[in-house]
């Protein structure tokens, strides 16, 4: 390891002769040394023999990089010296390693792999309530109704059910049943829950229910199936 000295200006009284500071750092010690009353030509000599002393050995001389000396006759002159003195320890610096930067792509480095859906459940059809039962039919309120998009004739259904059983929840098996009553079962969307859905997130016609998969109609949705059909009057 090497260690650097900070630079030194000597300076002179006008007599030919000054002082020379000295300071010598390393990882174990800090050494000043000062010298006042010597001779400017005497200023490396003396560095040098500093230098042997702290190496313990004699060390070559080497002129220092870029020497400025300037004389002005009797005047004050000023000699700037910069050396390098080797530490006694013969230690290897060590050295700081960057490690490279990983480069970005704009395309992933792996695919991740796709999920699969859920299959949708498949339905069963309920045995209660008997809705062959109703004292209105279903056939005849759908009728009077006379709708034709998928999603309201859930909500029709869900109305339906509300008013001849007193039952709110609407769930996949109910749907199925309804259907099933009506002959339209093979109508019905692969995932028979999807149109439960969108009327609730999307329409607002109905809200979640407690029960898993469930979901009920609220106001906003009767009024809008009392609003469909002629006449718009409820069974």
């Amino acid at each position: 390891m090497v260690a650097r000295r900070s630079k030194e200006e000597p300076t002179t009284n006008g007599n030919g002769k000054g002082k020379i500071k000295f300071r010598y750092m390393d990882s174990e010690r800090v050494v000043d040394f000062s010298v006042e009353n010597m001779a400017g030509d005497q200023v490396t000599d003396g560095l040098h023999s500093i230098a042997n002393a702290l190496a313990g050995r004699t060390l070559p001389r080497q002129a220092p990089p870029n020497p400025k000396r300037t004389l002005a006759g009797r005047g004050a002159s000023t000699v700037d010296v910069e050396e390098q003195v080797e530490n006694p320890e013969d230690e290897t610096p060590e050295q700081e390693v960057l490690e490279p930067e990983e480069e970005e792509s704009g395309e992933e480095t792996s695919s991740k792999p796709k999920r699969d859906r859920p299959k949708p459940k498949t339905p069963k059809l309920l045995t209660t309530p008997n809705l062959t039962e109703a004292k209105v039919p279903l056939a005849d309120f759908m009728k009077q109704k006379n709708v034709t998009e998928m999603m309201d004739k859930y909500a029709a259904v869900a109305v339906w059910y509300k008013e001849q059983f007193q039952i709110v929840d609407m769930n996949i098996d109910r749907i199925f049943s309804a259907f099933k009553v009506l002959g339209q079962e093979s109508q019905l969307p692969t995932d028979i829950e999807k149109p439960l859905k969108n009327l609730t997130y999307v329409k607002k016609w109905f809200e979640k229910a407690k029960a898993p998969n469930t979901y009920n109609i609220i106001w906003l949705g009767e009024s809008e199936v009392g609003k469909m059909g002629a006449g718009a009057a409820k069974a």
